[in-house]
């Protein structure tokens, strides 16, 4: 399966700069949210469609209709981009679960569940600076942010964690440094 929403998702996949330490560290509150609101929404989506063989990251589209899949030349050619931009295993699965995932939503005659787009918040952080965080004793560390991973059963909730308008995601950044600079201060006072 290929469409301009598959070369849509490798463009925008490739468009990444994966390995942005700097820009990950500042806006490490942000990600984490977003990584809380993929957790939401894949839990959403596991929720009504089935269990993963892994958790966090897995390929949903095979879990809704294993039937429609990418082209195999085109996820091997962003496990590649990916693998060789990041050397991260868990974004280069990641993203060619979002490249499934294209494949799945933009083939005729699929009908999907009324939930939300699985896979935007992970996108998401990962244009805010790359795939730096990693997985400690059951979290996802970005730093000083840690988000825990859990069962994905316990991440089933309705209320979004956070909205994915740059504006709103450049504001939680702001206000979680604020934060941390007012508890270095009362620290040290």
């Amino acid at each position: 399966m290929s469409s301009d929403v598959v070369q849509s998702m490798v463009d925008r996949l490739k468009a990444i700069n994966w390995k942005s330490p700097g820009e990950a560290i500042e806006r490490g509150y942000s990600r984490a949210a977003l990584m809380e609101e993929y957790f939401r929404r894949a839990a959403l989506w596991l929720n009504a469609y089935g269990e993963p063989q892994m958790w966090p990251f897995f390929d949903l589209a095979e879990i809704v209709d294993p039937s429609v899949r990418a082209d195999p030349a085109v996820i091997a050619d962003i496990q590649g981009f990916i693998d060789e931009a990041s050397c991260s295993s868990y974004a280069m699965d990641s993203g060619a679960a979002a490249v499934q995932w294209a494949a799945l939503t933009s083939a005729p005659g699929v009908q999907l569940r009324p939930l939300p787009d699985p896979f935007e918040p992970l996108l998401r952080l990962y244009e805010r600076g790359g795939s730096s965080f990693r997985f400690t004793n059951g979290f996802i560390d970005f730093g000083m942010i840690m988000v825990p991973r859990s069962n994905w059963r316990k991440h089933l909730s309705l209320t979004p964690v956070i909205e994915l308008d740059g504006q709103v995601l450049d504001a939680v950044d702001a206000e979680g440094w604020a934060r941390f600079h007012r508890a270095k201060q009362n620290a040290a006072d």
